[in-house]
C-alpha cells in the first residue's frame, strides 16, 4: 500500500497499519517495527540513507525512549552524553569554552 509517496509492507487490522511492518518514506528513510492504528508503536527502528539509525520505543507515534546510532557506530542516547548537547547541538568543547553556535540562532525556547 502507498501513502503520499511512502510505502508499507506489513500487517493490517481493520484497514489500518497494525502489527509488525516496514514503512518506507519518500526520502528512503525506513521504519521497521511495531504499528498501531497507523502510527509507530512499540519497539521500532528508523534507518536513514546515510547509514545511521534510531532505535526507539514508541507509543501512539510518540517516541518514549531511544538511541541514535551514527553510521560509524557511535551511539547517542539522551542520558550520559557529553559529546553533543541535545539542547542546541553544540559539541562538548564548544560548551566548555563558552562558544556560541555559529550564525543566527532560531529557537522556540523561551
Amino acid at each position: 500500500m502507498e501513502y503520499t509517496g511512502s510505502s508499507y509492507v506489513g500487517e493490517y487490522k481493520n484497514g489500518r497499519m497494525e502489527g509488525h511492518g516496514k514503512y518506507t518514506l519518500p526520502t528512503d528513510t525506513i521504519y521497521e517495527g511495531g504499528m498501531k492504528d497507523g502510527l509507530f508503536h512499540g519497539q521500532g527502528t528508523l534507518y536513514f540513507p546515510n547509514g545511521s539509525k534510531y532505535e526507539a520505543f514508541w507509543k501512539n507515534g510518540v517516541k518514549l525512549s531511544g538511541k541514535y546510532i551514527f553510521a560509524d557506530g557511535l551511539k547517542y542516547s539522551d542520558e550520559d552524553w557529553n559529546y553533543c548537547d541535545a539542547y542546541d547541538r553544540r559539541f562538548y568543547t564548544e560548551i566548555c569554552n563558552g562558544l556560541k553556535p555559529a550564525g543566527t540562532l532560531f529557537s522556540n525556547l523561551k
